[in-house]
């Protein structure tokens, strides 16, 4: 049985809310909880990323020499899953802090990785690895 049209459910739900929050007001920080949840995500991905290289027994050292090209796990997503939970930990940190301040941090951090230590790995792997890099990049983007 559907009760009525989902525009009119939105509505109601807009209203309860208002209600709610004009006569009981439970206040906290939500972006606190989102930014806390973008960190462990981070974290996680980072983890997950070290653990596939260290069992695929090749380097996590940026400036190491792989010895072999991972392109499942976590890699099958992005080519720098470990640069890219780093930006998270940084972006979840900065909404936590509500800090615009902390977002350029990122913002700069980002810009750094990314055109300075990914392109220099990049060009390291497609030496090592000629023609499997050249087709894993072309099928897997940089970041996301």
């Amino acid at each position: 049985m559907k009760i009525t049209y989902p525009p009119v459910i939105l509505l109601s739900a807009l209203m309860i809310q208002t209600v709610l929050y004009l006569t009981y007001p439970v206040l906290f920080n939500l972006s606190i909880i989102f930014g806390i949840f973008i960190i462990l995500s981070g974290i996680a991905l980072v983890y997950i990323s070290l653990k596939k290289l260290s069992k695929m027994k090749t380097t996590f050292i940026p400036d190491g020499n792989p010895t072999k090209l991972v392109v499942d796990g976590p890699f099958k997503i992005s080519r720098n899953p470990i640069y890219l939970g780093m930006v998270l930990i940084l972006l979840g940190t900065a909404i936590s802090l509500q800090s615009f301040s902390s977002l350029l941090v990122t913002i700069i951090f980002f810009l750094i990785i990314n055109f300075t230590w990914i392109t220099h790995e990049e060009k390291k792997l497609s030496k090592i690895f000629g023609e499997d890099w050249q087709e894993y990049s072309s099928k897997t983007r940089r970041w996301l």
